[in-house]
């Protein structure tokens, strides 16, 4: 069936990462050594200091051009287990279809913005 069975990096993308930065498995590619992505973590990293924002968008916008692309060519689904919040929220309209968890909420923009829109202090944060 087409689709993705993982994101992943090759080795000299993989080797560019401090070590703890990105989880991967090995898996093989059409033959070569590739890491299949578990997890990006950034958190008290050298190599995020100031945080990680930059870093989000860019991984945030390659997403959304592959789902993007996937859409005219396979089924697409995102499955939203919780809050999910501004390009995240994008994201996930992106697919054909979307499961949405109860307490699992989309929201398109940050809780100041949705307060300018609505003229008063609705809303306190993300929660």
């Amino acid at each position: 069936s087409k689709g993705f069975d993982f994101l992943y990096l090759d080795e000299e993308d993989y080797a560019r990462f401090d070590k703890g930065t990105v989880v991967a498995r090995e898996e093989t590619v059409d033959g070569k050594k590739v890491y299949a992505m578990d997890a990006i973590i950034g958190e008290g990293l050298k190599s995020t200091a100031g945080g990680i924002g930059v870093e989000n968008l860019q991984g945030s916008g390659l997403i959304a051009g592959e789902t993007s692309r996937a859409y005219n060519e396979i089924f697409t689904l995102s499955y939203v287990t919780g809050r999910s919040v501004g390009i995240g929220a994008y994201l996930n309209r992106l697919g054909q279809r979307v499961i949405q968890m109860v307490n699992g909420p989309m929201i398109l923009t940050g809780f100041g913005a949705l307060n300018k829109l609505l003229g008063k202090k609705v809303y306190t944060s993300q929660d």
